[in-house]
């Protein structure tokens, strides 16, 4: 058969421009013998050869997305007509498949808009097998010929006798075979209000404001949609399913805007492009469910930024999403919301560079990928407690590193530790925290932001830790108030030139392999009794870096100490022991640059260098 270059070119750039098949979705599998059993269709023209047959290689190809092993496969199971048609019968799960297949049939035996005998005969065969009546079959094939021909009006007429015949086929479905049939239709207030549910499964364009009262429902079902206004829910209904909604104008901060209670928004399997022009959701009441979506390129707020009663984002990627303010993708001001399984990549805010949340909402499963943030958590910012409902985060390439989540302690009276409490995230400490007697707190690979001190009078365990003095002035990051129990390892002590390290008034404690700096308005450590202090370093400490009452000093550095008397180190009592200590540039205002002791300490193998007045009194 000979096939002129119009022709040619026409089949290419059908073949380029094909979507995929309403079937593309099932199992690799499933297409295989669904192409097997159209495959053995195709074989029974005998003018030519189906490796010839257009309408069959848009299928596998385009329609399908078959590779070269699915292909062979689909050659290789034709030949067993018989175990490829019980294998599909058996795999059918509704009429909407049937009545696709027998449209596949159908088109893979037209030639000139004809269909041969036998071709004719096997697809008589094939409707009695799959249980699709004469009537139906008749429909398909007047839709097939119309397809062929590009008659949008017959096709659309047809379509609409289908439905009137309960066949399940829906214009999204008809696309693959005629793709002119979707026209862009224009969505208005009028429409809403005339019939109260609309449904939309074409190109749409929105160019007003919509609002959604009570007892409205608007779907968008495999649609494009375009809008240039407002979607307002008032207590009404919005569904968005299988389609791709694109941001066109900028007149308000969100695309959609929920106000009432009763609203309800629905987003699934569906793909929001904002174009950097507002915020997607902003919901002050209502209900809100987002399931396996994309949504990007959002600015002026959160992407979904939510006060209304509940909230569920699973399974979503999020990226280039932008908040001046709090959460770059969501923020979320209830305690009842959860985010599950979601993916974000380049968000950026102010607090919580991709989440925002407050203390109750569920956050797991989610990958944080190159967000930042200007101020605290480079991924989450967390307003309460985190406890048992954030976990299984990941992060690659967030900034500032090491404090991805971060959990805020506000304002709310003294936080009072009478058991056992465990702090392993980043945490801004805005209250009074004083741990009783009888309670123990430990901190592990985490960053605390102090706005107030850490008071104890039972036990204190802190590895991995960086403090950062944030709002405080002239007092101390750790009071101990003859505490049973502290035990300092691998840690960080920033003052930012604003306060003192430790008070440890009548407390035994251990450091080691720690870092004291910028320290300024109290020493180092101060008032320890009989400290053991290993492998430290002191820098920049304006008032002295350790007063302590004997003591175990060992190996530890001190750089560019400031104070009245011992820079370094001021110990008194009867007994101590100062050993290999390094001291450098260590001024003091009357006695011991270095070290100011008495009589019964030991100071062995150290090093001073630039210390003044003296090194040792």
């Amino acid at each position: 058969m000979i096939i002129d270059n119009l022709t040619k070119f026409n089949q290419k750039k059908k073949l380029w421009m094909t979507p995929k098949h309403p079937l593309y979705g099932k199992s690799v599998d499933y297409k295989i013998i669904y192409g097997a059993v159209v495959f053995m269709q195709a074989e029974i023209n005998c003018l030519s050869s189906p490796l010839n047959n257009f309408e069959l290689e848009r299928l596998l190809i385009s329609g399908f997305r078959l590779d070269s092993d699915g292909m062979s496969q689909v050659l290789r199971l034709s030949k067993e007509k018989s175990v490829v048609i019980d294998k599909l019968i058996r795999a059918f799960a509704s009429d909407r498949e049937k009545y696709l297949l027998m449209l596949d049939l159908i088109n893979v035996s037209l030639r000139d808009m004809k269909i041969q005998e036998r071709e004719q005969e096997s697809i008589q065969i094939f409707s009695k097998m799959f249980g699709v009546s004469q009537e139906e079959l008749s429909l398909l094939t007047e839709f097939a010929l119309g397809a062929q021909e590009e008659n949008v009006p017959k096709c659309r007429e047809i379509l609409h006798r289908m439905h009137v015949q309960d066949m399940d086929l829906s214009p999204v479905d008809m696309k693959y075979y005629i793709m002119r049939l979707w026209e862009t239709m224009e969505c208005t207030q009028e429409m809403l209000e005339g019939q109260r549910e609309v449904r939309i499964v074409e190109r749409c364009m929105i160019k007003g404001d919509l609002i959604l009262s009570r007892g409205m429902r608007l779907v968008f079902d495999h649609a494009e949609v375009r809008i240039y206004g407002n979607i307002l829910l008032d207590g009404g209904e919005l569904i968005i399913e299988e389609s791709k909604m694109i941001r066109k104008g900028d007149s308000h901060r969100a695309c959609v805007n929920m106000k009432a209670v009763g609203s309800r928004i629905l987003v699934q399997n569906s793909e929001i492009d904002c174009r950097n022009m507002g915020m997607f959701i902003r919901a002050e009441a209502g209900d809100l469910r987002v399931q396996k979506s994309l949504i990007y390129r959002t600015t002026r707020g959160a992407a979904i930024r939510f006060w209304g009663n509940s909230i569920q984002v699973a399974e979503t990627d999020f990226f280039d999403c932008y908040s001046p303010e709090d959460g770059g993708a969501i923020m979320i001001r209830t305690p009842d919301g959860i985010v599950r399984g979601c993916r974000f990549r380049r968000c950026e805010a102010k607090r919580g560079g991709a989440v925002f949340a407050v203390e109750g909402n569920k956050i797991d499963h989610c990958k944080f990928d190159q967000c930042n943030v200007a101020e605290y958590g480079a991924a989450v910012f967390y307003h309460g407690f985190v406890r048992a409902n954030v976990h299984h985060l990941q992060y690659r390439a967030c900034c500032p590193e090491g404090v991805e989540t971060v959990q805020y302690l506000a304002k709310m009276g003294t936080f009072q530790v009478t058991g056992q409490y465990h702090i392993f995230v980043s945490t801004i400490i805005d209250c009074p925290v004083l741990v009783e007697a009888e309670g123990s707190l430990i901190i592990e690979d985490a960053n605390l932001y102090l706005n107030n001190p850490i008071r104890c009078r039972g036990s204190l365990q802190m590895k991995n830790v960086r403090l950062i003095s944030n709002h405080m002035q002239d007092t101390d990051m750790v009071i101990l108030e003859h505490a049973r129990n502290c035990r300092i390892h691998h840690c960080e002590f920033n003052g930012m030139g604003k306060t003192g390290g430790m008070s440890a008034s009548g407390c035994r404690i251990t450091v080691t392999k720690s870092l004291f700096r910028n320290i300024s308005g109290g020493r180092a450590i101060y008032n320890a009794y009989s400290p053991e202090i290993r492998e430290c370093v002191f820098n920049f400490c304006q008032e002295g870096a350790v007063y302590s009452q004997n003591g175990n000093i060992k190996r530890c550095v001190f750089v560019n100490c400031r104070g009245k008397s011992g820079a370094g180190i001021l110990m008194y009592g009867s007994k101590g022991a100062i050993e290999q200590c390094n001291f450098k540039r260590c001024i003091a205002d009357f006695s011991g640059g270095a070290i100011d002791r008495s009589l019964g300490q030991q100071v062995v193998k150290c090093v001073f260098e630039e210390c003044r007045p003296d090194n040792v009194s």
